[in-house]
Formats: structure tokens, C-alpha cells, sequence
């Protein structure tokens, strides 16, 4: 190939690569393993389509509850994180176990890439929050906040396996121990441990 069409070539990848979104997913407790996962034109499309039929606080955050999930599903092709089950000790030694430190910092950048396209009209992405209502029940959470009504909203995803939902809830009553209904027993006596430093 003559040295010309290579140089052309070469600039040609190495921009499209620049355009790719990228963001950083974290696993094996306490963000001790790091990727970065694409999200593809197509997907990025479905997102900021999910999120422009939002028109209320309300539906904007099953929209972001939605995104979220789908996120997570993104960075499961090149990561293990699948493997992750609800609470710290159901996934035992799995690669892509996640503790409520690696789930927050996940989220927290979520947010903050879905903020930064300017596809939130209702709220923000707000800084990760912590609680430890039980002294030992430490555990953190990502966190939106609803403009209009200055509210906060904790985003946790920690609760539940892999590939379900999170958690919304008003940060209120998430900072009061709060638990999903139906969350497993092991799950619930996960959420008694000791949960370690900030993410």
C-alpha cells in the first residue's frame, strides 16, 4: 500500500475511533478491576430515543432505570460482570462479582454519560452518596437529582442479579436502610456486612 493511502487510512481509524462513546466499567469489589466497553451507534441511538419519550419526572426515571440496564448489558459483552449476583456473597468467587462500591461508581458514571448528552430534561447526575444507618451497614449508591423539585433519587443496582432493574428510590428513604421488597434473604444479610472505603 503506498505510504499516502496508509497515512489516509490510519487517520481515518484512529478518527472514527475518537468519536466512539466509551466508558469505564469497574468490578471484583471495590473497583479493583477496570474496562472500557463501546457503545455503538446504534445503541447510542436506542438511548437517547428511550430517553426523549420521557415527558415527567416520573417517566424519565423508568427511562434512566431502563438506560441503566441496558449500560450494564453493554459492558457485559467484553466484561464478566454478568456473573454478578445481588448483595456480596451469592456470586462467591465469580470474576465479575460487584460490591455496592463497584454498582455506585458504575451508575454514578452512567449518569453522568447520559447528563453529559444532554438527554435528562427532568434531572441530573448528582455525586454518589453513602449511608450506615446500622453503623456497619455501610453501602453506597448512585444518585439523580430531579431539578423542579430538588429532590434526590438513589439509583442502586446492587440489590439484584445481573440484568434486573434498579433500584429508584428517593434518596430520603434509601438513607433510612431502605431494602426492595423482594429482596432474597442471603441478599438482605449481604446488606448487613461491612461494605469498606469510599468508592
Amino acid at each position: 500500500m503506498p505510504p499516502r493511502l496508509l497515512l489516509s487510512c490510519l487517520l481515518l481509524l484512529s478518527s472514527a475511533a475518537a468519536c466512539a462513546d466509551q466508558l469505564n466499567i469497574c468490578y471484583h469489589y471495590r473497583c479493583s478491576r477496570q474496562a472500557y466497553f463501546e457503545i455503538s451507534d446504534e445503541a447510542r441511538d436506542w438511548l437517547a430515543a428511550r430517553l426523549a419519550r420521557a415527558d415527567s419526572a416520573d417517566s424519565e426515571r423508568a427511562a434512566v432505570a431502563d438506560a441503566v440496564r441496558t449500560l450494564y448489558f453493554l459492558a457485559a459483552r467484553d466484561t464478566p460482570i454478568w456473573q454478578d449476583k445481588g448483595g456480596n456473597f451469592r456470586d462467591g468467587p465469580a470474576e465479575g462479582r460487584m460490591d455496592c462500591a463497584d454498582h455506585s461508581s458504575n451508575v454514578t458514571a452512567f449518569l453522568r454519560y447520559l447528563d453529559g448528552k444532554g438527554w435528562l430534561k427532568f434531572h441530573h447526575a448528582a455525586p454518589p452518596e453513602w449511608r450506615a444507618p446500622h453503623i456497619l451497614d455501610l453501602h453506597y449508591t448512585g444518585v439523580l437529582r430531579e431539578v423542579a423539585a430538588n429532590q434526590d433519587w438513589a439509583v442502586d443496582t446492587w440489590f439484584k442479579d445481573f440484568g434486573e432493574p434498579p433500584v429508584v428510590v428517593p434518596l430520603s428513604v434509601w438513607m433510612k436502610g431502605y431494602e426492595p421488597p423482594a429482596v432474597s434473604e442471603p441478599v438482605r444479610q449481604a446488606s448487613k456486612s461491612k461494605e469498606g472505603n469510599a468508592p
